[in-house]
């Protein structure tokens, strides 16, 4: 049949109203400390919609899905956006905003317009950011903070306290009721996470951070009274200097010193879990968790010294037991700059799948909770297994007992694991993100992305550390891959990856801060 020539000009229309609000999938490289990444994208009426689920990961927040209202929640810190898919409007704690177009959803991702949402949520995250739509980029920038680190020691006569910078800004320090010390800083923008992984239970009861749009505010409530307070600017580096003298701080001299990293990441400790009588999960072919680990642990330690750049120490490097005070000690006396413990999963839901990636701190869902009490359940039967001995012995002495006992019920201990779980959080963190990337990137079973939990292994380690959970040996397909010597390889390959980033990341920052 022939179209008439108003037939032609009308599809002809049609073809390019069409054309207009297409797709047209592409990726966007997002470029931010320790390395880039791409994240999926697609253009529809000239505007780049990003995908938000992916770069949520990169940002650190929590994306929630509102199954009923169909609605998305982010949480960064102290600020919730609410997104409604199908709506310009979205909410920014209790205020709604219009970004003109709307939110999105495509193959189970939230897509926002990036040219009309970033302004919004760049003044909202600590971060900075910035979006190149002529060169397909998103630039985060953590150089947006202009304070940055915190620290807290104990001198012969009271407490140094050292606010890190980076410059001079005019300040104000103040007491208020309840012991509470407090610094306003002019123009400060805080690093918040980071600072929050400092509080030291030493030291304070409480540490927290309050941000304006032109101060920031650092608040620590002190377990010592304040008599004697003198503070300075000081330079090389760039940082407030709190002294507190003779305040009376009680610290208990017999609790271990924290060792901890230097400015250089060279010593990696490689922990294999389970071994020994200790088998870890039994898959349904019969496959034990403590081979698969030692597997991995091998194939890492092998591409790490082949390198060259790393010192390597292993808590296992055969089928033996190690306690949990045994990898601690391990770890410790090498220095660890960084401590990888290497496990897999297993679940009574036999459909359960994927790889975690875990740092320490309280556990924020049932999931990691359960994960954590699986992994801890071997240490308490051990340490279960040591007091059945200990009854039966007269030669157990006190300091035994304190080193054995994990902190479950040792009150100084207990104190000294919780500062523990704090002093590197933010580090651990940081890593953990590093590896969900790189196993996203090079795995091939499904991402249960990062969470946290309390490990025991982790617990008594002085430096940043994370545990790996790489697949679930429980699931009748998952145990067959990770038998395999390809996936074994793989996953030691993406760690490496992830150790190359943390270490050109944390070594360049800390050239900078000296």
């Amino acid at each position: 049949m022939k179209l008439s020539r108003f037939q032609l000009t009308i599809l002809c229309l049609l073809l390019l109203i069409l054309s207009s609000g297409a797709l047209a999938a592409e990726k966007i490289k997002v470029a931010f400390a320790g390395g880039t990444r791409d994240i999926s994208a697609f253009y529809q009426d000239r505007i780049t919609y990003i995908s938000f689920s992916e770069l949520a990961e990169i940002l650190g927040g929590i994306l929630d899905w509102e199954v009923i209202g169909h609605q998305v929640v982010y949480t960064d810190g102290a600020n919730r956006f609410d997104f409604m898919p199908g709506s310009p409007f979205f909410k920014l704690n209790e205020t709604t905003y219009n970004m003109t177009f709307d939110a999105k959803l495509k193959d189970g991702c939230l897509y926002l317009p990036a040219e009309t949402f970033i302004g919004f949520l760049n003044g909202a995250v600590p971060q900075s950011l910035s979006f190149r739509k002529d060169e397909k980029q998103l630039r985060i920038d953590s150089e947006y903070f202009n304070v940055t680190d915190l620290r807290i020691e104990r001198k012969a006569n009271g407490l140094l306290i050292e606010l890190m910078l980076t410059g001079a800004l005019p300040y104000e320090i103040f007491e208020t009721e309840g012991n509470w010390l407090n610094i306003s800083i002019t123009g400060g923008r805080i690093n918040q996470a980071q600072l929050a992984s400092r509080k030291d239970s030493r030291y304070m009861y409480k540490l927290s951070t309050h941000q304006s749009a032109g101060a920031g505010q650092v608040s620590m409530r002190l377990k010592g009274r304040i008599d004697r307070l003198h503070h300075k600017l000081a330079y090389n580096p760039p940082r407030i200097r709190i002294s507190i003298a003779d305040a009376g701080f009680a610290l208990d001299t017999t609790s271990a010193p924290i060792v901890g990293p230097d400015d250089k990441v060279d010593v990696i400790v490689i922990d294999a879990g389970h071994g020994g009588s200790d088998y870890g999960a039994i898959g349904p072919s019969g496959t034990r968790e403590k081979n698969i680990s030692l597997a991995i642990a091998r194939e890492l330690a092998k591409l790490i010294r082949k390198d060259k750049q790393f010192k390597v120490v292993m808590t296992r490097d055969r089928d033996r037991t190690v306690t949990l005070d045994q990898r601690a000690a391990i770890a410790n006396k090498a220095g660890a700059d960084l401590f990888i413990s290497i496990h897999a999963n297993a679940s009574v839901r036999k459909r359960a799948r994927g790889w975690n990636v875990f740092f320490l701190a309280p556990a924020r869902n049932d999931s990691a909770r359960s994960v954590a009490q699986f992994e801890n359940s071997f240490f308490l039967k051990e340490r279960s297994a040591l007091n059945a001995h200990r009854a039966g012995s007269d030669e157990s002495t006190d300091e035994e007992a304190n080193t054995n006992s994990y902190g479950l019920d040792n009150p100084i201990l207990s104190i000294l694991n919780e500062m523990i779980m704090t002093e590197f959080q933010a580090e651990s963190y940081d890593l953990a993100m590093m590896l969900s990337r790189e196993f996203k990137r090079d795995l091939n079973i499904p991402a249960r992305g990062v969470d946290q939990a309390g490990f025991f292994v982790l617990n008594k380690v002085f430096t940043p550390s994370v545990l790996v959970e790489t697949g679930f040996i429980s699931n009748k397909k998952e145990e067959k891959t990770l038998r395999s010597g390809k996936y074994q390889r793989r996953v030691a390959k993406s760690i490496y990856k992830a150790i190359k980033k943390f270490k050109a990341k944390y070594e360049q920052k800390n050239a900078d801060n000296n």
